[in-house]
């Protein structure tokens, strides 16, 4: 088993058999033994806009995270580089009261909007701005601290488009027609839902690919943090993700892909890029499997995400019958 480094402590949270959950240099989340006195709800650290998103680290009583881009002296190291190397801390007293100051970074640490110049205490909710990066302070309990840990291990897989983490083509050609086989002949329900980001070659022409790039990981990983840990993740090509839903009718299909179109459209991406001027939303198609050849249903979930999009984008429509 796989321990972190002595020098990082890294996302911790403990679980029913006095473990901790802890992310090693690469990212993943093994265990570690813990005191079996820790909370198992604890204020939690974790980044919501900005290239780090998913990273996270809860705070017990008593304990200082420091936030910043040094990896070995960060119990939250960010690697964005507006980020000062020991830029901000966290600090919980032993009565669990949070604190944050700034640790004389670059860029400044914004609470409420507003920059800090000392000590400010922190209310459960709200956001943080060190440097472009924002986090949120919550209560977070195991399931949802597990949950994260999940979702950041399966974009650490192998097998994996390169530029998104997420599944790539292989499993649409290769593995997913032998896991429809098994589904059908279970009458396990499926629902495929393609998703494409609108006008993405404008975001590329104007911002550039590098813009384009970082919308793409991003989608992924809000695609990723919505799914079941049953479902599946791929990026077709491009701008383009399928996402297969088992145990999921037509019906359930559409209000997944309801939810998911809106969490892309309110994401804060100015923020997260830095532009004032981009906005980012998505046309999805959903279909469930009826026995037809799998590019055959995909190509049905394919055209209802065309039909969203002549209804004038940032739409969700379902396959016609057929």
């Amino acid at each position: 088993m796989v321990d972190s480094p002595p020098s990082r402590r890294g996302s911790t949270v403990s679980d029913a058999h006095e473990n901790t959950l802890v992310f090693n240099e690469a990212d993943t989340a093994v265990f570690r033994r813990r005191r079996s006195s820790e909370q198992r709800v604890l204020p939690t650290l974790r980044v919501v806009a900005g290239p780090d998103l998913l990273r996270f680290c809860s705070i017990s009583p008593g304990e200082r995270v420091v936030i910043g881009r040094d990896e070995r002296d960060c119990e939250l190291p960010l690697a964005d580089p507006s980020v000062s190397r020991r830029h901000a801390a966290v600090t919980a007293d032993d009565e669990g009261r949070l604190t944050l100051e700034d640790l004389g970074s670059t860029n400044g640490t914004s609470y409420r909007g507003e920059q800090i110049s000392g000590p400010v205490p922190l209310t459960l909710g709200e956001q943080i701005q060190v440097g472009s990066v924002t986090l949120r302070i919550d209560l977070l309990g195991l399931d949802e601290l597990t949950h994260l840990a999940r979702v950041v291990d399966r974009l650490a897989q192998a097998a994996r488009d390169p530029l998104t983490g997420v599944l790539g083509r292989r499993y649409l050609d290769d593995d997913l027609p032998r896991q429809i086989a098994r589904f059908h002949r279970a009458h396990i329900p499926v629902t495929a839902v393609f998703l494409d980001v609108d006008h993405f070659k404008r975001i590329n022409d104007e911002h550039g690919h590098a813009v384009g790039d970082e919308v793409l990981r991003t989608i992924a990983r809000l695609l990723v943090m919505c799914v079941r840990d049953s479902d599946s993740v791929a990026r077709y090509g491009g701008e383009e993700f399928v996402l297969v839903l088992p145990n999921c009718d037509r019906q359930g299909g559409l209000r997944f892909a309801e939810r998911v179109r809106n969490r892309i459209a309110a994401y804060d991406w100015p923020a997260h890029l830095g532009l004032p001027d981009v906005h980012v939303t998505a046309s999805l198609g959903v279909a469930e499997f009826c026995g037809r050849p799998v590019p055959e249903w995909l190509g049905d979930a394919d055209a209802a995400m065309y039909e969203a999009k002549r209804a004038g984008r940032n739409a969700v429509r379902p396959a016609r019958a057929g």
